[in-house]
């Protein structure tokens, strides 16, 4: 009969955790702002766009977007009502938000699908300013490679998504609906994207 003892559990343990964290470790990135441009966002004229099934329901486009970011926090999601459409969350930085200098002073966390920023002194750059230039972006995979990348999505990496900014209608009659706006906040501000090509830059 097999037999652990408390000792090869904890070392195990130990181990796991060890393990887990390194996978998991930031990415070192350099002081200066790498991300200097603004997303892109084209709008489609309502009803022009073409709808795609996903497992959920169907994802209407309501603009193309395209962003170039760098990742400052990631929460993947398993048992919440959304995870069936938009598997992880990024938090991402754009202008002053992918600056080291900046982020050193900023505690940011994600829970409950919301992205959160905090500060012990005082902030570094206005509240304006790191609404404008960051956002907690929903995620919808198009396929299995851009969900592999995804999930390998480490703090500090800079990336590019292109995709789509869309509206979900479910299959049990719900509907879960994209910001279109990067000044507002709260709920319903986050953008619902739809991924369909991504790209680590460091």
């Amino acid at each position: 009969m097999f037999q652990l003892n408390r000792k090869t559990f904890t070392m195990g343990a130990i181990l796991m955790v060890a393990i887990f964290y390194w996978k998991n470790r930031p990415v070192p990135v350099a002081d200066g702002i790498l991300i200097p441009e603004d997303p892109i966002q084209e709008n489609i004229v309502e009803g022009q766009g073409k709808p795609v099934k996903i497992p959920a329901g169907v994802a209407e486009p309501l603009a193309h977007y395209k962003i170039r970011a760098r990742v400052l926090s990631t929460n993947r999601y398993y048992f919440d009502p959304g995870a069936g459409i938009s598997p992880i969350d990024l938090a991402l930085g754009w202008g002053p938000m992918s600056d080291s200098r900046i982020l050193k002073e900023l505690r940011i966390g994600q829970s409950l699908r919301y992205y959160h920023v905090k500060w012990t002194q005082s902030a570094p750059i206005s509240d304006s300013e790191i609404m404008r230039h960051s956002a907690n972006v929903h995620i919808i995979p198009a396929d299995d490679i851009v969900k592999e990348v995804l999930f390998s999505l480490r703090e500090g990496h800079l990336i590019e998504l292109k995709g789509e900014l869309v509206v979900v209608s479910t299959k049990d009659g719900g509907e879960w609906r994209s910001s279109m706006s990067r000044d507002d906040r709260g709920g319903g501000a986050c953008e619902l994207m739809r991924v369909t090509s991504i790209r680590v830059l460091n």
